[in-house]
């Protein structure tokens, strides 16, 4: 028997399922138009006319006067003059956009007021990057794998977004290939939908397993497109198929595997034609996982604490009676029908839509699905969370319990499935230990009737991941050595000082913390707070970045030279003593060298014997080696100038009291040249007398 595997990620997702929903309901309300396709797929667009919704391929199409009619924005989004116009032409506007999609929007908005050049990954014809376009005055480049990406450097600022249902593949060659090209600012977006992503991975692993593949969905949808030269790459027997007349062009074995792998634009019903065809031809499809994925659209189930939709078929004092699109009609008594306040029949007119909890599978007096709308009410009261991660955001729940295949939990009144291939990027082969533990998640389907959310915490750990390697990969490109960085401290060792800069861990040593010795990095850094650093050396391929803190400090050598010129006398503190000499710090960080012939006035021949370690001296600075900053002192030069100073300062010996004097009368030659002096008298007296 022929075995029929279907993808997970089959049919429609989120953002074409809404929007078709959408389309359907004002299809039936008349005087509705779309702005072309809702969706790229030709069977839907055919039921939608045919149920009287029209299409226009641009706002001039729409009518110009008349009464008031709704406009339809598809999926893939609309520009922001589309929403200027349609607002001024009264139009009632619709927005159908797929959340993905508007939260690109928003980003290119923002970045392009704030003055940067939009890049946009994928196709340019496609709608979407069309629509993307125009929220930046359809400045924007679109780039493609094969595309010239030298054009832009020209500018400075970049912003680039993806596609959502582009190549997972390719955006990653393509993210690579910018980050290379040297830019002064560069950010780039992945906004490929998870889901694309999910249905790329599961396209690929089934084609390299199965004997044919199966791609169901419109010709004209990307997407589609995308999943069939992913599987053709893998699998050569692979075949595109939108109708069952091509199925009968394909010659199957009788045996083995066909994989089937569907667009985001293909309806159930198309899935379910393979189906038929593949039981009728060759047996009843024996993969139960298909079975079950295409019974679960088609099957309307009453379970007991199941929420339905309805519609008003009537109410009257006993309560509402409702249409919830089974065999069987839902009745709503009136105890069940509000929450606050008084029922009132007449606020409930034939055609009111409403939420309801089954309370019974089936009444037996009235034969009527018992409903509440007030369990309904509070339930989506405890429900805003769910509300408020539809577009993406990520979201925290406690693991109940481990089932077959994965986890389960819960987010308010919703029962959250977490498959085992979502949990991490790598297997997990133990789901237990999971169980108590909470994980981050992101919503990849929210199914509201039956209150169901599958999540991953795969997809945000594998945007982290790429985030962290897009970080790291600008890291290495931009931190070499005499560059100079920011950086945390994030912890301290007694040999350093561990800073985070770009969330890289780099090593600034203590021994380039600080110009003086210090016993410890708490000395000169604090942990949590940010310095500047030096890179002094990187090491790619060890991970490894040595950063210096001092080195961006003045050197206390050049303040010694300022503070202390050559000549001047001060008092500093031995630090070490060599056989040669002894250094002397003569200021925090700046250390000098007293020879051994200049540690004392006389002769030494061991130098120890006179100097010790922390012994404090006074040294006359004698010279400075400003290149290669060594300072050069005298101990000796103090001793003599000191000595000289004392024999400048020191009384004269004279004859009595052996103390020097330069009067007459303690002068011996004085006294000697006063007696000749006294004879020179006598004689001159004698000659005046004769």
């Amino acid at each position: 028997m022929l075995k029929v595997l279907l993808a997970d990620n089959a049919g429609f997702c989120f953002g074409v399922k809404n929007a078709v929903a959408i389309a359907q309901e004002y299809a039936d309300k008349g005087n509705t138009y779309m702005l072309g396709n809702i969706i790229h797929n030709e069977t839907v667009m055919r039921d939608l006319k045919t149920r009287g919704l029209k299409t226009v391929d641009s706002i001039d199409d729409l009518p110009k006067t008349g009464e008031p009619y709704n406009v339809i924005i598809r999926s893939h989004g609309a520009s922001r003059d589309t929403y200027g116009e349609l607002e001024k032409r009264g139009a009632c506007i619709v927005d159908a956009t797929c959340p993905f999609v508007a939260k690109i929007h928003d980003i290119v908005s923002k970045h392009f007021s704030a003055g940067y050049h939009i890049v946009i990954i994928g196709a340019r014809e496609h709608s979407e990057v069309k629509a993307t376009n125009g929220w930046c005055d359809n400045t924007a480049t679109v780039i493609d794998i094969d595309s010239d990406l030298e054009q832009l450097k020209k500018f400075d600022k970049l912003c680039v977004v993806c596609q959502t249902t582009y190549d997972g593949k390719k955006f990653k060659e393509l993210s690579k290939k910018i980050h290379k090209i040297q830019f002064k600012t560069v950010e780039i977006f992945d906004t490929i939908c998870y889901t694309t992503y999910e249905r790329q991975r599961e396209a690929v692993n089934l084609a390299a397993e199965c004997d044919v593949m199966l791609v169901v969905g419109d010709k004209a949808s990307s997407n589609t497109g995308k999943l069939y030269d992913l599987c053709l790459a893998e699998n050569s027997n692979t075949h595109f198929i939108h109708s069952i007349d091509e199925l009968k062009n394909i010659n199957f074995p009788r045996s083995g595997t066909v994989g089937v792998v569907a667009g985001a634009s293909t309806p159930i019903e198309s899935i379910m034609e393979v189906r038929t065809y593949m039981g009728q031809e060759f047996g009843e499809a024996s993969n139960e996982e298909f079975i079950n994925a295409i019974n679960k659209e088609t099957t309307t189930v009453y379970r007991e604490g199941k929420a339905v939709k309805g519609t008003v078929l009537s109410a009257n004092a006993e309560g509402i009676r409702v249409n919830i699109g089974g065999k069987n009609d839902g009745f709503i008594d009136k105890s069940e029908v509000c929450d606050e306040g008084e029922y009132k029949p007449e606020d409930y007119p034939a055609g009111t839509e409403i939420d309801a909890i089954i309370t019974k599978k089936r009444d037996d007096v009235s034969g009527c699905v018992l409903l509440s709308k007030r369990r309904a009410d509070i339930m989506r009261k405890s429900d805003e969370t769910v509300d408020q991660i539809r577009n993406g955001e990520v979201f925290e729940m406690v693991v109940k319990k481990d089932i077959k295949g994965g986890l389960t939990g819960s987010l308010g009144t919703y029962r959250v499935f977490v498959p085992a291939s979502q949990i991490r990027m790598k297997f997990v082969p133990d789901l237990k230990k999971y169980v108590g533990k909470t994980l981050r998640l992101r919503a990849i389907d929210i199914d509201d009737l039956n209150r169901k959310i599958v999540a991953s915490q795969r997809v945000i750990l594998q945007e982290e991941k790429d985030e962290k390697d897009k970080k790291a990969e600008i890291f290495w490109e931009n931190v070499k050595p005499d560059v100079v960085v920011a950086g945390e401290v994030k912890r301290i060792n007694p040999y350093g000082a561990f800073v985070s800069v770009d969330g890289i861990d780099c090593l600034a040593h203590i021994d380039h913390l600080s110009y003086s010795h210090i016993t410890s990095p708490e000395e000169v850094l604090e942990v949590g707070k940010t310095y500047d650093f030096l890179v002094l050396k990187t090491d790619r391929e060890k991970q490894r970045v040595s950063l210096g803190y001092r080195e961006l400090q003045p050197h206390p050598f050049d303040k010694c030279m300022e503070k202390h010129p050559v000549g001047s006398v001060l008092t500093g503190k031995i630090i070490s003593v060599l056989p040669y000499g002894a250094f002397v710090e003569i200021e925090p960080g700046v250390e000098g060298l007293v020879h051994v012939s200049e540690a004392a006035a006389t002769y030494v021949k061991d130098i120890n014997s006179i100097l010790h370690a922390g012994d404090e001296v006074t040294v006359k600075i004698m010279a400075y080696d400003e290149h290669n900053r060594k300072t050069t002192l005298s101990i000796r030069a103090c001793l003599e100038e000191e000595k000289t100073v004392k024999a400048a300062r020191a009384p004269k010996k004279t004859e009595d009291s052996g103390v020097y004097s330069d009067k007459s009368e303690n002068n011996v030659f004085a006294n000697l040249l006063k007696n000749v002096n006294d004879t020179d008298g006598d004689a001159n007296d004698k000659s005046n007398n004769d």
